[in-house]
């Protein structure tokens, strides 16, 4: 800890030196034009990153809010946020559940009854949220109720539907299902559960008054399950009705920046401009192309630029991966690498929204046990986005390689046959030295061609992010000339050679508790973990972080620090410069966690293999770090499913696993000690090898 606070000293140290002042203040987002804009949540959920917290409760989504803050997300996605059919305390396994969130009993908030939790609970998510600028997206189901049966028409109503939803008028009365190549088959049709009369005003009503109560709760966006069910004004006589410029006029005049989007797949028997009147859109074509380009290796596929759904980049909501593909085992066994290779291109895109999939744990309301989301390289994608927000693209390929430019200084690559040297034309970066932000690995543009080795995890975010300020304060005398745009620094810190003393800084400024040089919501999210004990605060950043002078690191130096971002009066001492005291000459110890130097990781033998269960290990740097079949793993204890677990100690230093019994074995798995728990899939490769799964 000691040797990454000298060494953040001497960055912004250098920072200072080179721009001549001695204060520094920066926006918490700049404008489009300038780089340096924030790398986490943005001010608008369009345009920006979303998690999707599949089956999460409410306090689930609130205890890892700062981790999802510090990867990038602008807003979180719940489930349905009704009651829903058959919901039971003791019923807990997902597999089994997870579908009657989508059969609703009422078109209210559910006060209980379900496994995402109370209406108090999903309050204090929102607050919460707000403390770190996460917005909220909640789960809507308007197109139907629960059924009794398989049946999708009135007569199968759920007797435990709410009272005031009973009536037959409320319900199409058409006993045939929906279809996708007529606009009244599709919309007057059943899809498994009673089919609402979205035409009925008193439906549109309860509609509205359900989404009132959900910004009443503090959320800032709705998902509209099954949208292409629900009819339009520009349908035909039989079919029309206002309900889309009625649920969304009237949302918007109740809060005027929620943002809502609709559930469309594969098609909607009429132009999508017709609901980008009101809503912005899913994509899954163009999602689904990706994964599929990612998994087949397909590089020129993975980087077309076309959106499929033809509703184009700013109405449109795109993924690697969605609850429909991964529920359905259309892609749950598609391992996190190839997920990560194809986020890199759909994440990375200018203008749509994009959805990162998090997949859920086995029980209901479970955070996900899938740590993917909160992968460094995901992190740096979903940055990436933020950061060049408002700036061009261009996609490109060379051979197994994808790779986006976004405006003239960043390129997010997809290098789908894994890590290694790579050198692409350059048709908008300009001519610099560049950093992944995943490995750190140093990045060049020269001659027209980006030049550099991508990581492990097959994806490079190369881009710098200590570009220097457009609008400074100085104390003195500003730059006779405006610092570079694009180009870094020609003397910066070093970033791997550690000096064996540093002097500290002589001013620092209070509020820029990262030290460096940017005051933003990351400070916030700093001090927010602080106290909460998740991260240790020492030396001058300890210094920075009092906001208010008390001498005590709390919320309120948060939030203070939070309305100086805001620009709101009366903030206290944030901004301002003070002198670093002389450090002792013995230093205090370290609290913070240093990395192990082995990860003990755990297998259970989901495929009943016989014999001894292998692991296999390697590094990139050190391809024999164990011999095949690997070393023999220790069994653990054998779970309620009546399958063995077994365990062993990998070297930190393994970037790759396999688990085997000599005969039987799991393709790659890329390791990095994020996910430690894995099983083998009943699916398999093309050479035979299981799939992956984590738990």
């Amino acid at each position: 800890m000691k040797k990454k606070l000298l060494s953040a000293v001497l960055a912004i140290s250098l920072i200072i030196s080179y721009i001549c002042v001695s204060n520094v203040s920066f926006d918490a987002a700049q404008t489009t034009e300038n780089v340096g804009q924030s790398q986490f949540a943005q001010t608008n959920i369009k345009g920006a990153a979303i998690l999707h917290c599949f089956n999460w409760s409410y306090n689930e989504i609130k205890a890892n809010l700062a981790d999802i803050a510090q990867a990038g997300y602008t807003a979180v996605q719940t489930s349905p946020v009704q009651q829903p059919k058959g919901y039971k305390s003791s019923y807990t396994n997902m597999s089994g559940q997870w579908w009657k969130l989508y059969q609703p009993l009422t078109l209210n908030v559910a006060e209980s009854g379900t496994w995402l939790g109370t209406k108090a609970e999903l309050k204090s998510m929102c607050a919460e949220a707000d403390k770190y600028n996460i917005k909220v997206i909640a789960d809507i189901v308007a197109n139907h109720m629960a059924n009794n049966t398989s049946g999708g028409t009135y007569s199968h109503l759920s007797s435990d539907v709410e009272s005031d939803l009973k009536k037959s008028e409320y319900y199409h009365s058409e006993s045939y299902g929906a279809n996708d190549n007529s606009r009244y088959e599709m919309t007057r049709g059943h899809i498994g559960m009673p089919d609402l009369n979205t035409s009925n005003s008193h439906i549109q009503s309860r509609v509205l008054g359900l989404l009132k109560q959900c910004v009443d709760c503090g959320i800032d966006g709705f998902r509209f399950d099954a949208a292409k069910h629900i009819e339009l004004p520009s349908d035909d006589s039989s079919t029309k009705s206002n309900f889309w410029p009625y649920i969304i006029n009237g949302i918007k005049q109740y809060k005027s920046d929620v943002f809502c989007y609709g559930e469309i797949l594969n098609t909607a028997a009429t132009s999508l401009s017709n609901y980008t009147k009101y809503i912005s859109v899913t994509d899954n074509k163009t999602g689904n192309s990706a994964l599929s380009a990612a998994k087949s290796s397909n590089a020129s596929s993975l980087a077309s630029s076309s959106y499929k759904m033809g509703a184009g980049a700013d109405y449109s909501i795109i993924w690697a991966e969605s609850h429909d593909t991964y529920m359905h085992d259309e892609t749950s066994g598609v391992s996190d690498s190839v997920i990560t290779k194809a986020w890199a291109i759909t994440g990375a895109r200018a203008k749509s929204t994009s959805l990162f999939f998090a997949r859920p744990n086995s029980t209901m309301g479970k955070a996900s046990s899938d740590t993917t989301w909160k992968s460094t390289a995901v992190a740096e994608i979903n940055k990436f986005k933020n950061y060049f927000m408002g700036q061009s693209e261009n996609l490109s390929s060379s051979g197994k390689t994808a790779y986006i430019e976004r405006g003239t200084s960043g390129v997010c690559i997809s290098k789908l046959d894994g890590a290694g040297d790579v050198s692409l034309t350059a048709n908008k970066m300009a001519a610099g030295t560049y950093k992944d932000q995943i490995t750190g690995n140093i990045f060049t543009v020269s001659g027209g061609k980006i030049k550099g080795t991508v990581g492990s995890k097959g994806v490079a975010v190369v881009y710098n992010t200590s570009e220097q300020p457009t609008t400074v304060a100085p104390t003195t005398a500003a730059p006779t000339t405006a610092a570079p745009t694009t180009a870094v620094p020609t003397t910066v810190a070093p970033t791997t050679v550690e000096p064996t003393t540093q002097p500290q800084p002589k001013y620092y400024t209070v509020g820029d508790v990262n030290l460096d040089g940017f005051i933003t919501i990351k400070d916030v999210t700093t001090i927010q973990r602080h106290v909460a004990k998740l991260a240790t605060l020492e030396g001058t950043a300890l210094l920075a972080a009092d906001a208010n002078g008390d001498g005590n690191i709390t919320v309120d130096d948060a939030t203070m620090i939070q309305k100086y971002i805001a620009k709101y009066p009366n903030q206290g001492q944030v901004g301002t410069q003070k002198e670093v005291p002389v450090e002792p000459t013995t230093p205090t110890e370290s609290t913070a966690p240093t990395t192990p130097s082995t990860y003990t990781v755990y297998f259970t033998n989901s495929r009943k293999w016989s014999g001894d269960i292998y692991c296999y290990y390697w590094s990139d740097a050190d391809h024999h770090m164990s011999s095949w079949p690997g070393e023999k793993m220790t069994f653990d204890r054998t779970n309620s499913s009546s399958q063995d677990i077994y365990k062993f100690e990998v070297p930190s230093s393994a970037e790759y696993l396999i688990f085997d019994n000599k005969s039987s074995q799991t393709v790659n798995i890329p390791f990095d000690g994020s996910a430690l728990r894995f099983y083998a899939k009943s699916s398999t490769d093309s050479s035979g090898k299981y799939e992956y799964g984590t738990w």
